[in-house]
């Protein structure tokens, strides 16, 4: 299928698929000096029924390979002909970053995942994340942000939702149900951080999960194939698919965040993804370049150890150690 350019402040790229078929289009969001245009894959599966719309996003850091693996497989496993419906695709949502296989934009450096909703006369990154959250997201009933560890990081499988603050209440209850129904080992009680898509999108009134599997800068596929099943979970659990693909609802939450590296140095990790701590458990050890121990690291209370930093060299305030409290839902 030959993949068309048409501009997202158009619109005609979400609506371009007819009810009950698929369309594939490369959105141009920018222009470059020689003219030609900057532009994000996305993929349109319009049901032969109406039904919700949902948004699902990976890619945003362009070292993630486990988001992409999923929607691809996720695109060939849907049927219009039997969804109800439309399902809006994005696998790879920053592709210079996938390119130079790094987290931020080669370009002008950027976090993508810091700068939503973007800004439509900012740099490449800004103009990026305005279309992407205007074209595709903005409109539609559900988002699912897929992410990973990347390089520097690996994570658990769990399924991110906001609660307070600025989301709405019943924003925060369809986003627990969404991030639920996914499936994954955990839930996670994802911190408000301004700028990232799935927290804006909830500040918008969208039903929101953020989710993450795997990374050490590779994709395995029972990752990949853990986050088909959870998409085809949620679909089903919304009536846009066959209920047989509907996962047992996740109880499990994880409550917490990484604590950073005061200084730069090596970091020799003392535990391994999913372990169980008691308060107090050395968990990780920085040192100098000489060897000598500069910060020891300490579970704060009993927890589980939802990620683990990958690579042992670390910067001042990098993500060194992840501890997170388990609750019920």
């Amino acid at each position: 299928m030959t993949a068309e350019i048409i501009p997202a402040s158009a619109g005609e790229a979400v609506t371009a698929a007819a009810p009950g078929s698929r369309a594939d289009r490369l959105v141009s969001y920018a222009r470059r000096a020689d003219g030609s245009d900057e532009s994000f894959p996305l993929i349109v599966i319009r049901g032969a029924t109406d039904g919700p719309t949902v948004a699902l996003t990976a890619g945003i850091h362009g070292d993630e390979y486990e988001g992409p693996a999923a929607l691809w497989k996720l695109a060939e496993a849907i049927d219009p002909a039997r969804l109800r419906g439309t399902l809006r695709l994005v696998p790879i949502a920053n592709p210079r970053a996938f390119a130079a296989g790094t987290r931020t934009s080669p370009v002008d450096n950027e976090n993508l995942a810091r700068i939503f909703p973007g800004d439509p006369a900012g740099t490449l990154s800004h103009r990026l994340a305005y279309a992407l959250m205007h074209s595709v997201v903005e409109s539609a009933d559900i988002l699912i942000d897929s992410h990973s560890g990347g390089v520097r990081l690996a994570f658990l499988p769990v399924a991110g939702f906001y609660e307070g603050g600025d989301i709405a209440p019943e924003v925060s209850a369809r986003s627990l149900r969404i991030a639920r129904q996914m499936g994954l080992d955990h839930l996670w009680l994802l911190p408000p951080v301004t700028g990232v898509l799935s927290h804006e999108a909830a500040r918008r009134g969208i039903a929101v999960c953020g989710a993450e599997i795997g990374g050490r800068g590779n994709c395995l596929r029972e990752d990949a194939d853990n986050y088909l099943g959870a998409y085809l979970s949620v679909l089903a659990h919304n009536g846009m698919i066959d209920a047989a693909h509907k996962r047992v609802e996740t109880t499990s939450c994880l409550e917490g965040d990484w604590e950073q590296a005061p200084d730069a140095g090596y970091l020799e990790t003392l535990v391994v993804l999913g372990d169980r701590v008691r308060a107090g458990q050395p968990v990780a050890v920085l040192h100098d370049s000489l060897g000598r121990t500069v910060r020891e690291f300490r579970a704060a209370s009993d927890g589980i150890v939802m990620a683990v930093r990958h690579l042992n060299s670390v910067g001042p305030a990098d993500l060194a150690t992840c501890v997170v409290k388990e609750t019920t839902r």
